[in-house]
């Protein structure tokens, strides 16, 4: 069993929760008023939008993304419910059994974190020398810098600025503009990641620390990149690169290890018996 699968349950599971909530029409009167996106009568509101956005996290979506999808959700599942799928023995079937492994997963993370081991960066970073070649990339990968505007000039204006200063003082002059769509600092990035493939042609074409052109890949959207480095398939990333990846696996493994040990524990506890 491993405690990964259940957290991941948690994710799938409650996506769909709040799916039904945002269904459920409550407050009908004051969503009109205030919402970003309707489908027949169904409402997704700024505040529930914000809720998604949140849930995409590091998941490089824009917002007409989040909001395209909840719209997309939103139509199939009006057409399941027409065409009678919440009724069917199979998916109340499905439902239970997902109830079970939300309850499961909310209990063991509630558990762990109230039994939460203590850890330094010491345990962290020699867990990293331990499993070097866990950690390579198996695509080839880029350590990015990205700025995303919507006004072609101020992305011209922020690109002309990096070559007199680095990235955190020139977007630090953008720190309060609204033109700014979206910024990501230090990430690593595959080349299938790296969308539209126009614009991974040009970052595979950048020398270290080479700053791109001004990318209009769509309306509305004038990408300037920076490049820090380049890992060809196979290679490790250095520790400061993936220090928050390296962590999360060590946490994953402290998890599993507790899991293990748990369930070993209550085995005494409970009237176990399979049959051949």
């Amino acid at each position: 069993m491993n405690f990964l699968k259940h957290l991941n349950k948690i994710e799938i599971f409650t996506f769909f929760v709040f799916a039904s909530i945002i269904l459920s029409g409550c407050g009908k009167e004051k969503v009109k008023k205030d919402f970003v996106a309707r489908v027949n009568n169904s409402y997704l509101t700024k505040e529930q939008l914000s809720s998604l956005m949140a849930g995409y996290s590091g998941k490089n979506f824009y917002r007409e993304e989040v909001i395209r999808n909840w719209i997309n959700q939103e139509l199939l599942y009006q057409e399941a419910v027409k065409n009678g799928i919440l009724k069917e023995r199979n998916f109340i079937s499905l439902l239970d059994n997902s109830k079970k492994e939300l309850a499961i997963s909310l209990f063991l993370e509630k558990h762990f974190n109230d039994e939460k081991p203590s850890y330094d960066s010491k345990e962290v970073e020699d867990y990293y020398s331990q499993h070097q070649n866990d950690f390579a990339v198996f695509y080839n990968t880029y350590y990015l810098n990205i700025a995303d505007f919507n006004n072609e000039n101020k992305a011209i204006k922020f690109r002309t600025l990096l070559f007199d200063s680095d990235w955190e003082k020139a977007l630090n002059v953008f720190k309060a503009d609204s033109s700014i769509n979206n910024v990501r600092y230090e990430v690593l990035l595959n080349d299938y990641q790296i969308q539209p493939v126009s614009i991974q042609r040009i970052v595979s074409q950048l020398n270290p620390q080479e700053v791109s052109i001004v990318i209009n890949y769509q309306p509305g959207h004038y990408v300037v990149v920076q490049k820090l480095q380049t890992f060809n398939k196979g290679t490790v990333p250095p520790y400061n690169v993936i220090k928050s990846e390296v962590e999360k696996r060590f946490v994953a493994k402290m998890k599993n290890d507790f899991l293990q040990s748990y369930i070993k524990d209550i085995y005494t506890n409970n009237d176990i018996e399979v049959k051949n």
